[in-house]
């Protein structure tokens, strides 16, 4: 027999029911408000310091200082105090800088060059195709001696290196006059407008014996896309061995540093990366591979993106090491634009290689063990005084497929 409730028994459960469901929520709110309450007048009791030493310096410091510069090094030093050599803090005028050098996309004249200290000048190392500076005729070792009418040596002396360089950029559509100085010792001024270009961060070449060089200068945007279209080019006109130079390269994008394994590596992982909550997030590459002997150059200046490129190459047993050891990285990191254009760049993730291997404080161990020329910049170095690059060379030979020579009759 059903039991049968009256109406004002339904209405006083529904009641009953409410006056619990509010009282339950109520408490879930007060408790959360109060949890919010009391992180907030933690977070307002640990900056009060900051507070009180800006409030103190605009009240008590009798020497000048810009206001921004104070934030900024505020924001710089919590950065730095968190000991992380990989996390780093941009002014807005950096981080637009940053934003242009990731993306492979400049505006200036389009030149690299390293101090000639022999010489008395800026060295041009290496002039980007298509960029102000190749259509106004400037060349592979150059030897830069005076800008607009300035002696390079003096601008050094009076402002410092890295100013003295920053006189050569300024902005599209201004112009400046370099003085380069020929065998003869006759400067002949150039003319260059400065402007945008792109950078290709992908140089190849067929070596001696056959042998296919390709020298990856950053994992930045569009490396990928060029690298591939490289590789291509140097299988599709036959050669034998493969060597990829990765030294001096300061790393860059997963995603791009990934599309160029995969075409390397077999089936498998190739990148794991762990957040600080444990969440893993893995790549892997295809049954797809390039079948040659292969070679990696790598330095104690070769980072992030440019280590693992070499690791995974070497744990997949798809190419040997040559060079010194490598920086050790092991942390990857995000951008984080901040209110006031300016950006900080933190690690959020921990990665590893193909077999589980964290590269931090270890780098790279190579194959082979090569020092580096110290007493020549690298973008300078002549393959033939390139001891690691040699050394790689007579390596790979060794790998390749042998030819015979045969005599007819």
């Amino acid at each position: 027999m059903k039991k049968r409730f009256n109406a004002a028994t339904v209405v006083g459960l529904i009641v009953l029911v409410a006056a619990l469901t509010f009282t339950l929520t109520y408490s879930a709110v007060t408790a959360a408000f109060s949890e919010q309450l009391s992180i907030e007048r933690a977070t307002s009791k640990r900056l009060s310091k900051i507070v009180n030493m800006v409030d103190v310096i605009e009240s008590e410091f009798v020497g000048d200082y810009e206001f921004e510069e104070l934030l900024n090094g505020a924001a710089e030093g919590i950065i730095a105090a968190t000991g992380d050599r990989w996390s780093f803090y941009m002014d807005e005028e950096e981080y637009q800088q940053y934003k242009a050098s990731t993306s492979n996309d400049y505006v200036g004249i389009g030149i690299t060059v390293v101090f000639d200290e022999d010489a008395g000048g800026l060295r041009v190392a290496k002039v980007h195709a298509g960029s102000p500076a190749d259509e106004a005729g400037l060349k592979f070792r150059d030897l830069i001696v005076t800008v607009d009418g300035q002696s390079i040596l003096t601008m050094i002396e009076d402002l410092g290196y890295e100013e003295a360089v920053n006189q050569i950029r300024g902005e599209s559509g201004t112009t400046v006059v370099l003085g380069v100085s020929g065998d003869n010792g006759e400067v002949v001024s150039h003319v260059v407008t400065r402007g945008a270009y792109v950078n290709n961060p992908i140089s190849s070449e067929i070596l001696e014996g056959n042998i296919g060089y390709i020298r990856i200068e950053n994992f930045d945007s569009r490396a990928d896309v060029n690298f591939i279209s490289a590789l291509n080019s140097l299988i599709e006109a036959g050669v034998e061995g493969l060597i990829f130079d990765v030294r001096s390269n300061g790393g860059g994008y997963k995603d791009v540093m990934v599309e160029m394994l995969d075409v390397l590596c077999p089936e498998g992982v190739l990148f794991t990366m762990r957040d600080k909550s444990g969440n893993e997030q893995v790549d892997y590459s295809d049954a797809q591979e390039v079948n040659l002997p292969m070679a990696v150059l790598v330095n104690e200046d070769s980072y992030s993106a440019a280590e693992f490129f070499a690791a995974a190459l070497q744990e997949y047993g798809k190419a040997f090491v040559v060079g010194t050891g490598t920086s050790g990285k092991g942390y990857s990191q995000v951008t984080i634009e901040l209110g006031d254009g300016s950006a900080m760049n933190i690690s959020t993730n921990e990665y590893f290689t193909p077999s589980g291997k964290s590269l931090i404080g270890e780098g790279i161990k190579p194959d082979y063990p090569v020092a580096g020329n110290s007493s020549v910049n690298l973008l300078l170095l002549s393959h033939e005084d390139d001891t690691q690059l040699q050394t790689a060379i007579e390596q790979l030979k060794l790998k390749m497929p042998q030819q015979t020579d045969t005599d007819e009759n």
